[in-house]
């Protein structure tokens, strides 16, 4: 099982559907500005998935050709890339989720098990709770006491997550923040039903997972 998501296997206009249901930060809401007509004119270019989306703008000089020859500006583009980068979720030690013996953590760095990707890509304990914790982290959005949240709330991996109803698991999990104070983001349900879409992409395009 891989830890990313395949970006070969999303299209652009599912990456749209994505971004325009996404709770952006302030400095990325320019992406919803003309994202139709500027999706469009990826296809135009013969751009059809993320992954040939990701590579037409990996360097400055990739994203200037690509803007002079789209009409778009270049900002969009810098934006859209760093929005991309976060479609790949970055490991976190181990160490960084809440409640995790630390024997346990030692343990598996002497195995050469030291990050979440290191531990869902080649744990052979794949109903173990730091497993679970692995698996929800690769959600975009959620950190490790998020991921503890959320596994205290019932949805104990990414298949539960995809096929939660938005209300639901927002009480839920609130519930258990509200007890636990794992953090102090305010949740609502826009960022739940992102994780549900984006945990959804996980199931279909790059999990085997089905607990």
């Amino acid at each position: 099982m891989k830890y990313n998501l395949n970006l070969e296997c999303i299209s652009v206009q599912e990456y749209k559907a994505l971004l325009k249901k996404q709770n952006l930060l302030p400095g990325r809401r320019v992406l919803w500005q003309n994202i139709d007509k500027n999706f469009a004119l990826f296809e135009n270019q013969d751009i059809e998935t993320v992954a040939q989306l990701k590579k037409a703008l990996s360097t400055p000089a990739k994203i200037q050709a690509f803007a002079n020859d789209t009409g778009i500006q270049e900002n969009y583009l810098v934006i859209l890339k760093r929005e991309i980068g976060s479609l790949e979720q970055k490991p976190v030690p181990l160490a960084s989720f809440p409640g995790i013996n630390p024997s346990q953590i030692e343990k598996l760095s002497e195995a050469g098990l030291k990050t979440s990707k290191d531990y869902f890509e080649h744990s052979k304990a794949i109903s173990d709770e730091l497993f679970f914790l692995c698996d929800l982290i690769r959600i975009n959005g959620v950190g490790p006491v998020a991921a503890k949240a959320f596994y205290e709330a019932g949805y104990r991996s990414v298949s539960d997550v995809a096929r939660a109803n938005a209300a639901v698991i927002l009480e839920k999990v609130s519930a258990v923040n509200e007890i636990r104070r794992y953090y102090k983001a305010k949740l609502g349900l826009k960022d739940m039903q992102f994780c549900i879409d984006f945990a959804s992409l996980l199931v279909e395009h790059n999990s085997n997972l089905s607990l």
